[in-house]
């Protein structure tokens, strides 16, 4: 087992942004795709007490001992997902109901299989076990957290509480040093109907480094390279999330059509 000390390069053991982090934030390129902003995180104490919550956050909260800051989101092309109904195609203002997902053949242009939530996760001390290390429990409450919130986007828009997470199988890696800051990432990979299956990972992103190479019959004109080193994945699971009923468009078979609810629409 390394210590802190021996973790691999690129993760903080401070409270403060690593390296990658805060070169991240201060590219213009966003791998990551849309930032996802909810009241309920941005505002919490007030915004839960008003809407029947009873208490904070676990994994989002201020003052968690593990805390997701923050999630990114990469829609796919909308594979897996139901066509609509002729009868909805012709319906009044169907378009604006799917506010611009729905594609020219009757199907949803976005989201489906291949979409992709990322998330920025810090390991406080308070998350600790072992001397220095955070409590597996931690970990899992993560890919449970990450696992959900995928699919509650697989419909192309961001629809909270729009389902539930019925069941996540997790494979603990590599111990976590407490102080740590991490990516925590889950895409979908099947629809069956209501149930979206999706697999999940906790990782340190791969680290590029500036090398020069002095061979110049290789380079040319010794001009820099980017060096890629492997990620450094700590745990990786699946789950399943089964959608509430009328989440998704019927299937066009029935010759009916489900409207998004609106007690989940994101404002």
């Amino acid at each position: 087992m390394t210590t802190p000390e021996q973790e691999p390069q690129g993760m903080s053991t401070e409270r403060e942004e690593p390296d990658w982090l805060i070169r991240q934030r201060q590219s213009s390129k966003e791998p990551w795709g849309e930032r996802l902003l909810l009241p309920e995180w941005q505002d919490e104490q007030d915004f839960r007490a008003k809407n029947g919550w009873q208490g904070r956050d676990l994994i989002h909260d201020l003052d968690s001992p593990v805390r997701i800051t923050e999630y990114y989101v990469q829609y796919g092309n909308g594979e897996g997902l139901p066509k609509l109904s002729h009868h909805h195609n012709q319906q009044e203002g169907a378009e604006s109901t799917l506010t611009g997902t729905t594609a020219t053949d009757g199907g949803l242009c976005r989201g489906g299989v291949g979409t992709q939530l990322t998330g920025i996760v810090q390991f406080t001390p308070r998350a600790e076990s072992h001397r220095g290390y955070c409590h597996g429990g931690s970990m899992c409450s993560v890919l449970d957290d990450v696992i959900g919130w995928c699919g509650f986007v697989v419909t192309g828009q961001c629809l909270p509480w729009s389902g539930f997470t019925v069941q996540i199988n997790t494979s603990l890696q590599k111990p976590i040093a407490v102080g740590t800051t991490l990516l925590v990432r889950a895409r979908v990979t099947d629809i069956e109907r209501r149930k979206v299956s999706i697999a999940a990972e906790i990782v340190a992103p791969a680290i590029a480094s500036r090398i020069i190479d002095n061979d110049d019959d290789r380079i040319g004109d010794r001009e820099g390279k980017e060096h890629q080193e492997d990620e450094t994945i700590f745990a990786a699971g699946t789950g399943l999330v089964v959608l509430n009923k009328g989440v998704l468009p019927a299937f066009a078979t029935t010759g009916s059509f489900h409207k998004w609810p609106s007690s989940v629409a994101m404002t």
